[in-house]
């Protein structure tokens, strides 16, 4: 009864919210809400950043806003894990806590795509997350929030919220042609090209406008051998990629309170190959299984590697993402409204991959597979000024989710043990490749101005997953100015994030030959491990506190954080059943606790009028599983650093300088393969730290300039990575990455 009664709430408030319109619509040309909303006071914390359009124009992205974000306190760019695989495939990672605890949303709706590539018996997965859908010229703003003010988005938030927000309606019609181009100085590194345009206008003036937008969008892969000779020949460089976008919108203001706007996007993302593989394995590197009963050949892995690079074969994965929003808009005597329905719909079409121990993700054929990933969301959110005493603003939302997800490439893998068939009682050996889940929800909070000077929020959420059960987020934030010059402002939040649609699975089935067995497993055993669907969901309690200082342009602020990290998701080493042959079945477990603290910060000096110095820092004081190794490779420290000089309306130019500190690899062996190593692969013993391959600190630096010749046209140019400071990947499933070198890049902008 209880989830019955969530399920329907958010249509209760769509018909409630639809009925006050008829009876209070307000009557004045134009409504400006002047209460500050718990969301607004939260976007205020310290643990927030917002990127402006101006920000992104300035230092455009070569292809991801992640290399944008990465610049921001508290953000870097790694794997799901800290085992290094697919190394150079770094998405953003909020705080330590991972890319799978960072949430994407575009004009605030989740974006879930990601979710359509499968988990790795590590965690890793063939994805470079969901920041890419949209051209970062259609970008308006992004903002990041880190910590107790992401926990009312639900699951996927324990680290943070990344909200992209899209460039608005135009009340003029206009338009823009945008071209880019980055070309690195070693010819072994992919180049960039991109070209985009978008238009927006009135079609009734007043009533109804559209914005549309186009992107292409190539960035060629490094060339297959750019490590060679740097410590691993074997280690692939950057994948490249190649993106196509189309998007538009409708917006229909139907009166002065109330507007309905209509989004509708695809996109398309392909992998352009250049030997990578989940463990490295690149064209040198040969894998051949055959039957023992017959010898025929079941997979030759080096043979389709060499087919795949040789063949002209220019993708191994493409990503279709088609999205449908609908957002009523509506503001009211008694407060303001927003109600949301929107669908997404993935499509990934890639090469088949193997499952099963050291060829894990390495490519097994030539005919594409696919699986398909849908997402139905219902929200609404009122908020309601009031005063009690003192001002209130009470925010009350609830959602509910749908997901999808049939993926029979992924799911097919048997109890097969190189020509042998397992038999597990009890165990089914038939595979099917569909799952889902629901998620219901609803939330309270409550932005409570207890004097001009203090602002306490609480909130609390309630989750239903019919997957991992029931959840409760409670959440108290606060702030308080201390003079006209210092803020302090701190909060602790609960949140959480239910195991994904493979985890949960168990017709999800991983296999290995024996060296992903767990370490008390016997030597002549092989092990299977399969989805759980007696998960419990992944919890967090984030704490922060700090200190703000604002004065004549100065600005300096500095957070201390904690997260203690409760039932992470990982391959188990609890057997729960022996097979005929002697081999093992385990499953997806959830772990005790893990441990994230450090600090961050940021420092802006004015100079002069038109100089200005902006810096931020993080210090990753601890990031620690419960076996001793760090949940995700960050740098110890990272410093970011531009100098600003604008000194007309037209020019501007900017030095940029980002330190990193030392990444700390894994040093605790938690299977075979990580206890003994494998020579043959490169892969040295998790013996100790110092026997792994680390990246030391190092420092990029960069310039550019930009020059508006008229209104209609604008042109930068810049060089990135000045000194040409390079990493190459070192080791097989590595820890490191390919940092590239100095490249040179120019934008040239032309509105009408």
């Amino acid at each position: 009864m209880k989830t019955f009664t969530l399920a329907i709430l958010p249509l209760a408030l769509i018909s409630a919210f639809s009925h006050a319109a008829e009876e209070k619509a307000v009557e004045q040309a134009e409504v400006d809400t002047v209460y500050v909303t718990a969301e607004k006071q939260l976007q205020q914390s310290l643990g927030v950043s917002r990127i402006s359009k101006d920000d992104i124009d300035k230092r455009p992205a070569v292809n991801d806003i992640s290399e944008f974000v990465r610049t921001m306190p508290g953000v870097n760019l790694t794997g799901n894990t800290a085992t290094g695989q697919r190394g150079n495939k770094r998405q953003i990672d909020l705080r330590g806590m991972g890319p799978e605890n960072t949430l994407i949303l575009i004009d605030g709706k989740p974006v879930n795509s990601r979710q359509s590539e499968r988990i790795s018996m590590r965690g890793e997965r063939n994805t470079r997350g969901d920041s890419n859908w949209v051209p970062v010229e259609e970008i308006e703003s992004i903002t990041v929030l880190r910590g107790p003010a992401a926990t009312r988005y639900g699951s996927g938030a324990m680290g943070g919220v990344v909200n992209i927000v899209t460039k608005k309606v135009s009340k003029e019609f206009k338009g823009q042609v945008n071209l880019y181009a980055n070309q690195p100085q070693d010819s072994k590194e992919g180049a960039t090209r991109r070209i985009g345009f978008n238009l927006s206008g009135p079609i009734i003036q007043d009533t109804l406008g559209f914005r549309i937008y186009g992107n292409l969008n190539k960035t060629d892969a490094d060339a297959a051998d750019i490590n060679a000779g740097h410590g691993n020949d074997s280690a692939a460089g950057v994948e490249g990629v190649r993106n196509k976008d189309i998007a538009g919108r409708l917006q229909w203001k139907i009166s002065p309170a109330q507007t309905l706007i209509l989004d509708s996007s695809y996109s398309r993302q392909g992998n352009i190959y250049n030997g990578d593989s989940q463990n490295s394995n690149a064209t040198n590197t040969r894998t051949v299984i055959t039957d023992t009963a017959t010898g025929a050949v079941i997979s030759d892995t080096e043979s389709t590697l060499r087919e795949i690079y040789q063949s002209g074969i220019k993708e191994t994965a493409r990503l279709y993402r088609s999205a449908y929003s609908l957002t009523h808009d509506g503001a009211w005597e008694w407060g303001d409204t927003k109600n949301v329905i929107s669908y997404e719909r993935t499509v990934n079409s890639h090469l088949p991959e193997g499952l099963a121990g050291g060829p894990e993700g390495s490519y097994t054929g030539l005919d594409f597979v696919q699986s398909r990933l849908k997402n139905l969301r219902f929200s609404s959110e009122a908020n309601i000024p009031f005063k009690l005493g003192v001002d209130n603003v009470l925010t009350v939302g609830a959602e509910f989710t749908d997901s999808k997800l049939d993926d029979p490439a992924s799911n097919s893998q048997g109890f097969k043990d190189q020509g042998k068939t397992d038999v597990f009682d009890g165990i089914s050996a038939v595979r099917g490749g569909k799952a889902s889940q629901r998620n219901w929800a609803a939330y309270v909070e409550d932005n409570i101005s207890l004097t001009d000077k203090t602002h306490l929020i609480p909130a609390i959420r309630f989750d239903h997953n019919s997957d991992s059960g029931s959840n409760w987020s409670p959440a108290l934030n606060f702030s308080h100015q201390i003079g006209e010059n210092w803020l302090v402002k701190g909060g602790v939040a609960r949140a959480y994030k239910a195991p994904n649609l493979y985890q949960t699975n168990p017709d999800f089935i991983l296999y290995t030959r024996g060296q992903g067995c767990p370490l008390s497993a016997p030597g002549s055993v092989r092990c299977y491990y399969m989805g759980n669907n007696n998960l419990k969901p992944e919890t967090s309690i984030n704490k922060e506190i700090g200190l703000e200082f604002n004065k004549n342009g100065w600005q300096a602020s500095a957070t201390y954080f904690h997260n203690a990290y409760r039932n992470k998701i990982v391959i188990g080493d609890q057997l729960i059943a022996t097979s005929n042959i002697g081999n093992w079945l385990l499953q997806w477990e959830n772990t005790p606790k893990a441990t994230i603290s450090g600090i961050e910060g940021n420092l802006v000096v004015p100079l002069h009028d038109t100089l200005k110095w902006s810096n931020n820092f993080t210090y990753m004081h601890k990031s620690e599983d419960y076996q001793g190794n760090p949940l995700s490779l960050v740098p110890k420290h990272t410093i970011n650093s531009t100098l600003s000089w604008t000194p007309n309306e037209r020019f501007d130019a900017n030095l940029t300088f980002t330190h990193y500190g030392r990444t700390k690899p894994r040093g605790v062996a938690i299977n075979r393969l990580e206890r003994d190593g494998n020579p043959r692969a490169g892969v040295t013993p998790l013996t100790s730290e110092h026997n792994q391959t680390q990246v030391g600190s190092y420092g990029i630096w960069g310039i550019n300039a930009g020059y508006n010749w008229n209104k209609r046209v604008a042109v930068r140019g810049g060089v990135s990575n000045l000194f040409n400071k390079k990493l190459y990947r070192t080791t097989a499933g590595a820890q490191t990455y390919n940092e590239h070198g100095r490249a040179f890049y120019g934008s040239l902008k032309v509105s009408f």
